[in-house]
């Protein structure tokens, strides 16, 4: 005697998201002494040297 096949119940929504929401970037302290710089976390590496370059410089 033959099994009688089994089938399972199949949901389809159209309302999922597929991508989740992208992280945030935290913000970048740059500290020097007593003066704190906050940066974009985007901000690129030849900026932050040029900032820390004048930050340390003689006054």
């Amino acid at each position: 005697m033959a099994e009688e096949p089994s089938f399972a119940a199949l949901i389809v929504r159209e309302d999922v998201d597929v991508a989740p929401e992208p992280a945030q970037l935290s913000p970048l302290d740059l500290i020097c002494g007593a003066v704190t710089v906050r940066l974009d976390a985007r901000t690129s590496a030849a900026r932050i040297a040029e900032i820390a370059r004048a930050l340390n410089a003689p006054s």
